[in-house]
């Protein structure tokens, strides 16, 4: 089991990724695809930190914290194409990015910034909103930041 740390980055290898006959090589490199990824480390992140609790289905977020239901955690992956913390109706063709709104929410929020780009290896990071904001006004981290953000 791990803490919640703000503002720190958390490293994980795992090392246990399979799917019956496919070799483990192809496994991860499935896993590199953010829109496969988003589904397992959800339930991981469950599992691995025990203040955190999955809220299934498509909310406004992804997980409550078990000890103050009022914080709210959304988890955002950092694949090789960067991280966008955007709300999920706001990211997509024909899709419009509302700025105004975008800040309202981030605000509200606690973000769980997780990097598949190199899998097995991960790296967590959990940052509030507002910081968020402050490094990335658009909701874009690069992928040329994708170091300097953790580290």
């Amino acid at each position: 089991m791990s803490f919640i740390h703000f503002n720190e980055t958390q490293t994980f290898h795992l090392s246990n990724t399979s799917f019956d006959n496919l070799p483990y090589e192809t496994v991860n490199e499935i896993f590199k695809d953010g829109r496969v990824f988003s589904h397992f480390i959800e339930k991981w992140l469950e599992q691995e930190y025990k203040d955190l609790k999955h809220v299934s289905g498509c909310k406004k977020y992804d997980f409550v914290d078990i000890n103050n239901p009022e914080i709210k955690y959304d988890q955002k992956t950092f694949t090789r194409k960067g991280c966008m913390f955007r709300p999920s109706n706001m990211i997509g063709q024909g899709r419009t990015f509302n700025q105004e709104e975008f800040e309202e929410k981030t605000k509200k929020l606690m973000f769980i910034i997780v990097s598949n780009i190199n899998f097995p290896d991960i790296k967590v990071k959990f940052m509030k909103g507002e910081d968020l904001l402050k490094m990335f006004p658009n909701g874009k981290i690069l992928s040329s930041k994708h170091n300097e953000f953790f580290n």
